[in-house]
């Protein structure tokens, strides 16, 4: 059983869709999900990657049932021929997947910016293509970032060339993602459908259990990183609050869950705020029309 906080129940008969399920936090929560008992949907955009992230799974998840789905959420024709080789039910999506860093210049395969293009827009199509395998009382997830408390949403910019740093550009999305989730939380309000958004807190590779190709570090470096477990976390803790916010009984539509101890660093999944512009009815319904622009697709509620 991978090492969590988490006590789950049993998921067997759930199917759960990760992106970037291949690296990661992505590759934790298919890791947790699949130990627990569902049938998991890697989105991977590299299928040597993904072939090796399965291997992982089954060594540490006894009877693991994973499928992978090619995937590339920069691209509008990949999402789109990924929801046409899909016809089972799908119990919830984790919006995981996201470039963390790139040049301004850096664009997706639809000439959008690579960031937004990958993380908010590519998610939006994703869903839009899924819609009609969503099960009557699916979960959708939207993975955040501490990051997006620091940035500002222009709906109307959202695609406009950017200055600054990377990690300003990156908060940026996560942001719009997040705000994306809160409106699509309003949306299915009054069915049994639900969309939240989790974060995973600081985690980092260093203090995340080995697992043979997948971000190896050096026992040299984890013996350096071990005193930082105070203040952060593993990769496999830092899923937690996001495979909770995707199964647990307590997690309903509109929440925000993330690490519970000091900074929301690290710790058990709690409840956790989320900045006013990304809950704001005005940010996510403007939101919402640009996100439909950009993808060229609509999303039914």
């Amino acid at each position: 059983m991978p090492a969590s906080p988490l006590a789950l129940p049993d998921l067997a008969g759930r199917t759960i869709l990760v992106t970037g399920a291949n690296a990661g936090i992505g590759y934790w929560c298919a890791e947790i999900l699949a130990a627990h008992g569902a049938r998991v949907l890697l989105g991977c955009r590299s299928a040597e990657r993904a072939e090796v992230a399965v291997s992982s799974i089954r060594a540490h998840a006894s009877g693991a049932d994973l499928h992978i789905v090619p995937m590339d959420l920069g691209s509008l024709a990949s999402i789109a021929a990924a929801g046409a080789s899909l016809d089972e039910r799908i119990d919830a999506v984790i919006c995981n997947a996201g470039v963390k860093a790139a040049d301004r210049d850096a664009r997706t395969a639809d000439g959008l910016d690579l960031m937004i293009g990958t993380n908010v827009v590519g998610h939006f199509a994703l869903l839009a293509q899924l819609e009609h395998l969503l099960a009557d009382d699916a979960r959708v997830v939207a993975v955040g970032s501490l990051a997006h408390r620091f940035a500002e949403i222009d709906p109307a910019t959202l695609s406009a060339p950017w200055s600054g740093p990377s990690l300003r550009q990156y908060g940026r999305s996560k942001a719009a993602l997040m705000a994306f989730a809160f409106e699509l939380a309003r949306r299915w309000r009054g069915t049994a459908r639900s969309a939240l958004c989790a974060h995973p807190g600081y985690a980092v590779d260093p203090l995340t259990p080995r697992r043979p190709g997948l971000a190896d570090v050096s026992s040299v470096a984890r013996a350096l990183a071990a005193p930082s477990r105070l203040v952060v976390q593993g990769k496999d803790a830092g899923a937690a609050p996001i495979v909770h916010a995707a199964v647990a009984a307590d997690a309903t539509g509109g929440d925000y869950w993330g690490p519970g101890g000091l900074l929301e660093f690290r710790g058990a999944p709690a409840r956790v705020a989320a900045s006013a512009q990304v809950r704001s009815v005005d940010v996510g319904t403007e939101l919402w029309s640009v996100l439909e622009h950009l993808s060229g697709t609509r999303l039914a509620t």
